[in-house]
């Protein structure tokens, strides 16, 4: 019988125990750690092990005993550098769903900067946005590969199934601090062909869907993430990442943030207590998550618009962010990831240590996420 590869799944929230699911689904012994042993409660029935860690120490013992062929983390962004420094230097392969630019920046130069004979493979911001939404825009200009591309729009939306939250019409279905950050923080675009700087919040406009209708988009903070520097070299000349809401969200939450200057706890308790669910006998959100990738090239355009519903077990956004990361760790535990792109008679291209998302063959990514989706019974995804 072969032996199964064995995944390392660290922090078991909301997000983590999707992933869990995710990578017992993909027939990995999976190990899950937590510093809280009630966590080991939601995991599936036939999880390999679950190790409660109180510390990187005691995490780093479990990844000495265990010796993982992946380590997946889903800890908040600013507990995953020590565990991917140890990954680093033990030669372990690594991913995380990021959430913090300079911290994914600092794991990316540790690992570009350890010459010490291996060559284990890490990639940071594998989650929904950055994560999925940027694997399927570097699709999408594959696709384009004989005309040129100007423009590159990424959009995602959290949202919940029905609009009757208002003002707001949303509910919130992960962190709240990283969703105000993400409003407040400054966002990097590509604008004319140089890397710009604009306000959270800015660069309103309305979108068509064909699944939601009309729905309104501005720009937020982190979900481009390296894909500007991928499309920089490609010679696109306008690509940015924004945000999908139900129309008046925006000018409501502007509204909160610059002209009340409502900061910190105020503001969660805003969120927290405004965007509720409505119905108190109803204990799980009714979400769904959208995600809109529009092309143009000077010869042909290239649009895709995928919905993930909720299903009975896991919300839209648990399916959004555990399934694409999973689906990568997968790849890169067989070792498709690394050592070799293509093989040739006269050269081959090398896979960098650090991954960026135009190294994930989409086909293999998407036969992951289609596998899931069907376990799970969902129907298809992709909307047009």
């Amino acid at each position: 019988m072969e032996k199964k590869l064995r995944a390392m799944v660290c922090g078991c929230g909301n997000m983590g125990k999707a992933i869990v699911w995710s990578m017992v689904n993909l027939e990995f012994d999976v190990i899950a750690l937590d510093k809280d042993s009630n966590s080991a409660q939601h995991l599936p029935q036939n999880l390999f092990d679950f190790l409660e860690v109180k510390d990187i120490e005691a995490t780093k013992k479990a990844l000495m005993l265990t010796k993982p062929n992946i380590v997946i983390s889903s800890l908040p962004y600013h507990q995953t550098q020590e565990l991917a420094f140890v990954c680093i230097e033990q030669g372990i392969p690594y991913c995380d769903l990021g959430g913090s630019v300079p911290v994914s920046e600092s794991i990316n130069n540790k690992a570009n900067s350890l010459v010490n004979g291996n060559n284990a493979p890490v990639m940071t911001d594998l989650g929904l946005a950055p994560g999925w939404i940027n694997i399927l825009a570097e699709h999408g200009c594959k696709e384009l590969r004989k005309s040129e591309i100007e423009e590159v729009k990424m959009m995602v939306g959290g949202l919940p199934k029905n609009p009757d939250n208002p003002p707001l019409n949303y509910q919130a279905t992960w962190s709240i601090d990283g969703l105000i950050n993400e409003y407040k923080d400054k966002c990097r675009i590509l604008e004319n062909g140089n890397i710009a700087r604009v306000d959270g919040m800015d660069g309103l406009e309305k979108i068509n869907t064909t699944s939601l209708g009309e729905l309104e988009a501005f720009y937020t903070s982190g979900g481009s993430s390296h894909t500007l520097n991928s499309m920089y070299e490609r010679g696109v000349k306008n690509c940015y990442y924004k945000t999908l809401r139900y129309k008046g969200h925006c000018d409501a939450i502007k509204f909160l943030i610059r002209r009340c200057e409502l900061e910190g706890e105020c503001l969660e308790s805003i969120f927290t207590r405004g965007c509720r669910d409505k119905n108190p006998t109803q204990h799980r959100t009714t979400d769904l998550v959208i995600m809109k990738v529009t092309i143009k090239g000077k010869e042909s355009s290239w649009e895709k618009e995928l919905l993930i519903p909720q299903s009975q077990i896991f919300t839209g956004m648990q399916k959004a962010t555990a399934f694409p990361i999973a689906s990568v760790a997968r790849m890169m535990a067989e070792g498709k990831l690394t050592g070799d792109k293509d093989q040739h008679r006269d050269y081959h291209t090398q896979f960098p240590k650090t991954l960026s998302y135009k190294d994930i063959d989409y086909d293999e990514f998407n036969k992951n996420i289609n596998f899931l989706r069907e376990t799970i019974k969902d129907s298809p995804y992709e909307v047009s």
